[in-house]
């Protein structure tokens, strides 16, 4: 066992990180010291290649995971995936530059007033943040991933991490580092916060049991609608969580659509992340609520060449007549493909028969657009892959992985409408939040089968409900006690307890 790692980071820094325990992976190891800024992991699957690290001295001896997502040559220069190894003894080793953390600033803070206060939407794989000033107009915002993403990048994984009360304390010290950053780069005081997570994230930076959503039957940690403190930093409150698995990030994004703008009911609200939370509200007081798990792949996390929306991203592709053009965020090359990339590629994909709707890759596709793509698709041990421009490529892996977030979704909705007695055209509007809430298309998702048909005219990306609810919530308070009767009041639809799930689940595993 090695008690220390030798680190050398992106700024040439060399770290010495200490292993408190043999069991945890490299990756885990060095992604929950505190010390790096964690890239976008896939909670150690080793499909990613996120975590690779380079050995200078003490390389492992590669495993078969290694070359397939690396590459011989890659491994032959020291390459190595961290979530794949544990630390041993004279290691050194460099981690590649992390992703940049995003910060928007409107203008000079000295040119306003305060009382400054600060929103923020803590989810699992991302943190967005928005200060406004006493006139409750954003002066500075941002997002960086979790600084908890070391310890895996679903909730399952967060949870599992945080069972133990001295795991569930480092989890909470990375958020709680990272909001006293936000706050010492603002330089303004400010006088409150309101934090939107997820149950998981809630009771994590509580520091409370997580026993109760870590297994049947399932309770929730924390009820949230009050005000906590927290170790430093000024109150916060905390948004009600309805259900063990639909917490506060959901009903924030309830009281954007429900106080912020006036609402045009039956209206669903789909916050799509790690975790899939969704509304169906009937008016301002009903409302019939659903959570199921998704995994990070809608936020383009563990898919091969998958990333968080950020610059680089690639948002979506067209198909011309010479092939598929990525459409790029922001003026970059394409680095990575977010998850709306990914559902815009499989839309193109499925109407020329290139993949079929079981997400297998067709052998005698109709098209010649089809047919002359197929011909570039290389097959190895791990299956197919799909090269793209800019490098990328997508992978038969990735397809499947989708295809079960597709079977989810469209499940849950089913449900939903089931449990209130609609019809899918009795709906008037489908707010897409979370990932899918600033990029997504309505007629990829009608294509894929997300939504029943003759719904995209009716889809609003919504952007992120969670903060934009936030930050009303702390311009208008008076709005809290409203938030939390809405709350009392939902039903909860458990779709794993409906008879037949599992041949329900399967039936909806098709895309269209």
């Amino acid at each position: 066992m090695a008690d220390a790692l030798r680190v050398i980071d992106a700024e040439g820094r060399t770290l010495v990180i200490s292993v408190e325990d043999a069991g945890k992976t490299l990756a885990q190891t060095l992604w929950l010291s505190g010390f790096l800024p964690p890239p976008a992991l896939c909670s150690g699957l080793g499909r990613c290649g996120a975590c690779r690290v380079r050995f200078i001295e003490g390389a492992p001896d590669p495993c078969a995971a290694d070359g397939d997502i690396l590459g011989p040559e890659a491994v032959a220069g020291g390459w190595r995936l961290a979530c794949r190894h544990h630390p041993g003894p004279s290691m050194l080793l460099e981690v590649p530059p992390p992703p940049a953390p995003m910060r928007r600033q409107r203008d000079s803070l000295e040119s306003r007033e305060g009382p400054y206060r600060l929103a923020v939407d803590l989810g699992t794989t991302s943190i967005y943040w928005r200060l406004m000033d006493g006139r409750g107009e954003e002066a500075a915002g941002g997002q960086a991933l979790n600084p908890q993403m070391g310890a895996g990048s679903d909730v399952v994984s967060r949870l599992d991490a945080a069972r133990d009360p001295a795991g569930r304390k480092r989890l909470q010290s990375l958020v709680l580092r990272f909001f006293h950053s936000v706050l010492a780069s603002s330089g303004v005081p400010v006088n409150e916060l309101c934090v939107a997570g997820n149950t998981a994230m809630t009771a994590i930076l509580l520091d409370e049991d997580v026993d109760g959503l870590c297994a049947a039957p399932y309770r929730l940690p924390e009820s949230g609608g009050r005000t906590v403190r927290l170790p430093g930093l000024p109150p916060a409150w905390i948004p009600p969580q309805p259900a063990p698995f639909v917490g506060g990030d959901i009903s924030a994004g309830m009281a954007a659509l429900l106080y912020g703008e006036k609402p045009v009911f039956p209206f669903l609200l789909a916050d799509m992340g790690t975790n899939g939370e969704f509304v169906l509200a009937l008016d301002e007081e009903r409302s019939f609520i659903a959570s199921v798990p998704l995994g990070p792949s809608l936020e383009g996390i563990g898919l091969r060449h998958g990333g968080v929306a950020d610059t680089g991203s690639v948002s979506g592709f067209a198909l011309g007549p010479f092939g598929l053009t990525p459409r790029v965020i922001g003026d970059a090359a394409p680095r990575r493909i977010c998850g709306t990339g990914y559902l815009s590629l499989l839309d193109v994909l499925l109407r020329i028969g290139l993949i079929e709707p079981t997400g297998r890759l067709s052998e005698r596709p109709a098209s010649p657009l089809a047919l002359r793509l197929l011909a570039s698709v290389t097959r190895g041990a791990s299956g197919w892959s799909l090269p793209l421009p800019g490098g990328l490529a997508l992978f038969g892996a990735d397809v499947e992985e989708i295809l079960k977030v597709k079977a989810a979704f469209s499940l849950a909705f089913e449900c939903l409408l089931d449990a209130a007695g609609l019809e899918s055209r009795d709906v008037a509007r489908v707010h897409l939040g979370g990932a899918l809430g600033e990029y997504a298309s309505g007629e990829a998702l009608e294509t894929l089968g997300f939504l029943p048909p003759g719904l995209r005219s009716r889809v609003t990306a919504a952007g992120n409900t969670s903060l934009r609810g936030a930050s009303l919530l702390l311009r208008r308070p008076e709005l809290r006690e409203r938030l939390v009767r809405w709350s009392r009041h939902c039903a909860l639809t458990d779709l794993t307890a409906r008879p037949g799930f599992t041949d329900l689940y399967m039936r909806h595993m098709v895309f269209g």
